[in-house]
């Protein structure tokens, strides 16, 4: 690195280390115990029992392995629960994880979120810059830091930096590799396994690597019966890199439990979960404009990608991203149903880099004539690029500030303190009772309570466990009984009888049970049994 180098990438990391610290206010809100972090993201709720799993230690080591190894909840791989368990492991060893739920959160926040979306970024800047240059390279940096979809996806524990940084890793060995075909070729494979296997996406390079292959050809790097064998060995080590990193596919009981729950998933993500959602580039767009970019930076961007393929001397480099970016992209846009905000991240951060192609041209390089022309359109983009900035901050702040408070504002914890204050005290039963919850509603577990946690309910479910009380949310019931809710099921049939629960509880006329009390956040009935013996 030459010392122009040294000194940027020492400013970076700086600036890295701010904005890491930057979060852990509020990424050490929502969680002071398992029940609170279903309240604001019922992802975490769901993926934190497995982590718990992992560290169990079983009879046997061969059980705490297996135990490590085969953690069943195979929506995401194992890169990103191995490293997230790893993490906890000296906590571990010292305690039980059940006292300190809200650090391990704090940690896996922080760690499994932020950093990998740092280094994500860093590798973005670099890939671009390559750290020469000083306004080039912090602007970026900056510029990709303030996405408000980054700043979003920064403050909860999810997969998605993870396989983000594996995305952007395999660009950027690509275009370290420069057509050698070499090292950095390999660890590009490697990559592409290991985004693959935490998340599937690296499957999208599906054009990438032909299309690098076929750039090789056409400058004489390359035979064609070279290309051939070059394209083996990087599915090959991609494929290698997949089975390494999540070792239950070795196991065939994993391995099946894995393709039917991925299957699953694949069929909720084009129809929808239990109500059918609308599919399209309009159903995205409030999401794009509200976390990515107005429309006009958006096309801004793309229209700088589209520049450097034609005009930039690293136009290699923009052709990759472009061949990543458009069969991921349209894939979300037409056949997803579901709207997670996250998914265009690996999409639209590569493209994003890409706006420093403007700066090789008139009037941002001096080296090169300028006229009054390239000057007008240089204020015009640079007038974009600025005025969407602002919008990332001051929607950036939005964020910050509505987690950082989360807990102040929440309902449901308002709704449980009225419950604890003015209900519960009327209960004493000596035996633990059954609570039927609702994954966003509060209810802390403790010895008085037999808590079961659903993410929606149906008679035949009330009928099976018979809790003697139920805790609903007030928003999945106006969710499910909306006018035609039961039309635009994904199936109507089976949607049937949780449509009728849900009415019932609208109307306050469930079979077996009584209204104790209702708000705009909740509602909570007993079982006839309770409220006989105790609020008749």
């Amino acid at each position: 690195m030459t010392s122009t180098q040294k000194r940027v990438f020492t400013i970076l990391i700086l600036i890295s280390i701010a904005y890491f610290a930057a979060f852990i206010l509020p990424n050490n809100t929502g969680a002071k115990d398992q029940m609170m972090i279903s309240l604001f993201e019922p992802d975490e709720f769901a993926q934190y029992p497995v982590i718990i799993k992992m560290l169990n230690p079983g009879e046997t080591l061969t059980a705490t392995i297996f135990n490590f190894i085969a953690y069943d909840h195979y929506y995401y791989g194992s890169p990103f629960y191995f490293s997230s368990a790893l993490l906890l492991l000296p906590i571990k060893l010292f305690d039980s994880l059940r006292n300190t739920t809200q650090l391990n959160m704090l940690l896996l926040r922080q760690v499994i979120g932020v950093l990998p979306m740092l280094g994500a970024l860093l590798l973005l800047t670099h890939l671009q810059t390559k750290f020469s240059d000083y306004a080039k390279s912090i602007g970026l940096f900056v510029f990709l830091l303030s996405v408000s979809a980054v700043v979003e996806n920064n403050l909860w524990w999810h997969v998605d930096s993870l396989a983000v940084f594996f995305i952007v890793l395999t660009l950027f060995f690509l275009d370290r590799d420069d057509q050698r075909f070499g090292i950095n070729f390999a660890l590009a494979a490697a990559s592409t396994g290991l985004g693959t296997g935490t998340k599937v996406i690296g499957l999208f390079f599906v054009l990438t690597i032909p299309t690098y292959l076929l750039v090789g050809i056409l400058s004489k790097k390359l035979t064609w019966r070279d290309a051939f064998f070059k394209g083996l060995v990087f599915v090959g080590i991609m494929a290698a890199a997949i089975v390494i990193s999540n070792p239950f596919l070795l196991l065939a009981g994993q391995r099946e439990t894995m393709i039917n729950t991925l299957s699953r998933q694949a069929s909720s993500q084009t129809e929808g979960w239990t109500l059918a959602y609308a599919k399209g580039p309009a159903s995205w767009l409030h999401i794009i404009e509200e976390l990515y970019g107005r429309l006009l930076f958006v096309a801004l961007s793309l229209f700088a990608l589209g520049l450097g393929i034609w005009r930039s001397p690293n136009r290699v480099r923009h052709l990759l991203i472009a061949t990543w970016a458009f069969p991921l992209g349209l894939y979300i846009l037409f056949t997803t149903a579901i709207k997670p905000t996250h998914f265009f991240l690996p999409i639209l951060l590569p493209v994003y880099s890409s706006l420093v192609v403007f700066f090789e041209f008139p009037p941002f390089n001096s080296e090169k004539p300028r006229s009054s022309a390239s000057l007008a359109w240089g204020v015009v983009f640079a007038a974009i690029i600025f005025w969407q900035f602002g919008i990332y901050l001051n929607k950036d702040v939005e964020l910050y500030r509505e987690v950082l408070t989360r807990e102040e504002n929440e309902g449901s914890l308002v709704f449980y303190d009225t419950l604890e204050r003015d209900y519960l005290p009327r209960i004493t039963a000596t035996e633990p009772l059954t609570v039927f919850r609702d994954v966003r509603m509060y209810f802390p577990d403790n010895a008085r309570w037999n808590i079961r946690t659903y993410w929606n309910s149906k008679y035949s479910t009330i009928e099976k466990i018979r809790p003697d009380i139920m805790i609903l949310w007030s928003q999945r019931i106006l969710d499910y009984t909306q006018e035609g809710a039961l039309e635009n099921a994904v199936d109507p049939a089976s949607f049937q009888d949780t449509y009728t629960f849900y009415m019932d509880v609208k109307n306050e006329q469930v079979r077996g049970y009584h209204l104790i009390y209702r708000n705009a956040e909740g509602l909570m009935f007993v079982s006839d049994e309770i409220y006989d013996l105790y609020f008749k």
